[in-house]
């Protein structure tokens, strides 16, 4: 019985494998990343120039109501051809319904784009991806090809008591502290899929997959599909780091804004200082080469 267990699951591998080699050959782009955004002008070059850095191919970005100079930023990236942009007009009310936003401009994207890209990351443009094993990210991605999709951990940034990032720094660069490794929200995860491989995105956290696919943690252990979180933090391969705050004057201006609609009976959102516990330099071998793309 055992052998007969073996010989069925090898053959069910080699086929997840020689299905993944044809998907790659019909896809237009082999990695690209989903995101909406919402005044959040002065972050978006950069946020695109590192991830191009590292292997992203192509972003498909939904404008949520944005009131900045955002299309001054992306209109060279668009023009390009890496950035496609939609406008994504609809307003939250309450933070249950950002949910249903958000994974609305997801399926929306993946209904109509299933097959237009083998790879597709669903991030936020205060997040970046971290491969700290592989040079770039399609490089950490090929030896995950067999799976739905991999969970990658969390590492929350406070704002380092910056008030402004200066114009003439970078956000990763200058944003130096975080919260402690296994703080507890970093357990949750986001996922980077295949798209052919998924039924509907129902958080913004997972997706629900197609019989036989499942998403995997970072040392490819599978992980129940309706959760957002691990049972425990792993970040030794990838991560991704969430500055969620940014800096002090866009807490202040847009996102204490944003929660305080969301919660009007609440008192204003304040922030963590468990998120500027300890320094973290790891960011600080991206800067030089990230520093040239920006100024060319």
């Amino acid at each position: 019985m055992f052998a007969a267990f073996k010989k069925n699951k090898l053959k069910f591998t080699l086929f997840l494998t020689l299905f993944s080699t044809q998907l790659c050959a019909e896809s237009k782009y082999y990695l690209s990343v989903c995101a909406i955004f919402r005044n959040e002008a002065r972050f978006l070059k950069e946020w695109i120039e590192y991830h191009q850095m590292i292997g992203v191919e192509h972003f498909y970005l939904f404008n949520n109501l944005s009131e900045d100079s955002y299309y001054g930023v992306l209109e060279p990236y668009v023009k390009k051809g890496i950035v496609e942009l939609f406008d994504w007009p609809y307003e939250s009310q309450y933070h249950k319904n950002w949910t249903h936003i958000q994974c609305g401009a997801y399926n929306k994207l993946i209904d109509q784009r299933r097959k237009e890209t083998f790879w597709l990351a669903i991030i936020d443009t205060d997040e970046f991806i971290v491969p700290l094993k592989k040079e770039t990210l399609p490089k950490f991605l090929k030896s995950y090809e067999k799976y739905g999709g991999i969970g990658i951990n969390w590492q929350l940034y406070g704002t380092s008591d910056i008030y402004r990032i200066p114009d003439t720094q970078t956000l990763i660069g200058t944003l130096l502290k975080k919260a402690p490794e296994n703080l507890e929200q970093n357990r949750f995860v986001k996922t980077i899929f295949q798209p052919k491989t998924i039924k509907e995105m129902k958080k913004p956290h997972h997706c629900k997959y197609k019989k036989g696919y499942f998403h995997v943690t970072e040392n490819k252990v599978p992980f129940p599909a309706n959760k957002s979180l691990t049972d425990t933090v792993s970040i030794s391969k990838i991560r991704i780091n969430h500055y969620t705050y940014r800096d002090e004057e866009f807490f202040y201006g847009e996102k204490q804004r944003r929660v305080a609609v969301w919660f009007p009976e609440a008192p204003p959102l304040e922030m963590n200082p468990a998120f500027n516990a300890e320094d973290d330099p790891i960011m600080l071998s991206f800067v030089p080469k990230l520093e040239k793309r920006l100024n060319h």
